[in-house]
Formats: structure tokens, sequence, C-alpha cells
């Protein structure tokens, strides 16, 4: 019997010591993640991610397209980070506006999406005008896009910049709103 007792502490000791390195040591002392801690947690990561929105009446509205997509559920809001974002925009059957941009961040389930480096959003079919600035605010189911950046429309060799835009997407109207500068080619 005594031969065994020094082999079962042995074994013992060495199984303490795996479960002590596995574990993080906040867990062996009791610590719970602080509530700060706790809402930088993404709730849901989604990769290669596709979405659709519909209209009340039951028409394809936008589509949402991201290489991925980390969502965090907070007490009073939620918020979706984009990465990669592309937007497409339909009138009726038919796909009218494109966004895409680098990243992207969603508030209140879509109602407001930030999109920021290297934003362009294109009409549709080409050729069409296409607008690049370096961020633009969204309100998708408005399809309102609005922005206080350096905004250059081009249209073929034609083009624009100015400070500041609103564009009614369901309208096709854009408005630069200071320092606007444009050059034309006739044809």
């Amino acid at each position: 019997m005594r031969t065994w007792l020094p082999l079962v502490i042995v074994v013992a000791l060495i199984s303490l010591g795996l479960w002590f390195t596995e574990s993080p040591p906040k867990q062996l002392l009791g610590k719970r993640p602080t509530q700060q801690q706790h809402n930088k947690a993404a709730d849901l990561i989604i990769r290669d991610a596709r979405t659709r929105h519909y209209s009340p009446e039951g028409t394809l509205a936008y589509r949402v397209d991201a290489e991925r997509i980390t969502f965090f559920q907070f007490a009073r809001r939620d918020r979706a980070d984009l990465t990669e974002p592309r937007m497409l925009f339909y009138q009726g059957k038919d796909s009218k506006w494109r966004t895409e941009s680098r990243k992207g961040v969603a508030f209140d389930n879509g109602q407001k999406v930030v999109l920021q480096g290297d934003v362009k959003v294109t009409e549709l079919p080409q050729p069409g005008i296409t607008l690049r600035t370096a961020k633009i605010v969204l309100k998708p189911r408005e399809e309102f896009a609005e922005t206080n950046k350096v905004v250059t429309i081009t249209d073929g060799a034609n083009r624009t910049t100015g400070k500041g835009m609103r564009a009614d997407l369901k309208q096709d109207k854009v408005e630069i709103l200071s320092d606007v500068e444009s050059s034309y080619e006739t044809r």
C-alpha cells in the first residue's frame, strides 16, 4: 500500500498543475468580468454575411453584404461593426444604388449606418454618377445619405467637388452644401 501512495500523490499534483495552468487565473480567484468588460464582448460574429431587408409592402428594399459583421447588444441600443460592407438599394425590382467602403458601423438595428474609408456610392445601371467621400451616414430605410466631408461626384468626364452633401436616393437627388467646384467636358 505504501508503494502506491507516492504515485497517487504525484499524479494528483500533475493533474492539479495542469488544471491550474489551463484555467484562467480570474476564474480561479472567483472574479467575474466587470460590466464594462462584458459590454466589450461581441454577442455574435458573422463571416461572409448576406442580409436582405424588405419594405412594408414586402418588396426587397436593400441588401447588405459584408466580409464580417460583429454584433454587440447593449442595454440601450445595439451596434454592428461591418468589415468591407456593400449595400445595394432597390427601386422596384431593379437595383438603383450601390455603396462600398472599407468599414462601417450600423446602429439601432440598421436605422443608421456610418460608412468610412474610401466610400463609393454608384448609381446603377452604369454608366451613372459615382460619389466618393471619406465618410457618409446612411439611413437605409429612408434611402437618405449625408456627409460633412469632401465629396467628389463624377459622371463620365464631368466632375463636381464640394464639402458636405445630402442625397435622397429615392428621388435621385444629390445636393452639395458648400465650396462647389465643377468641370464639364463638352461633347
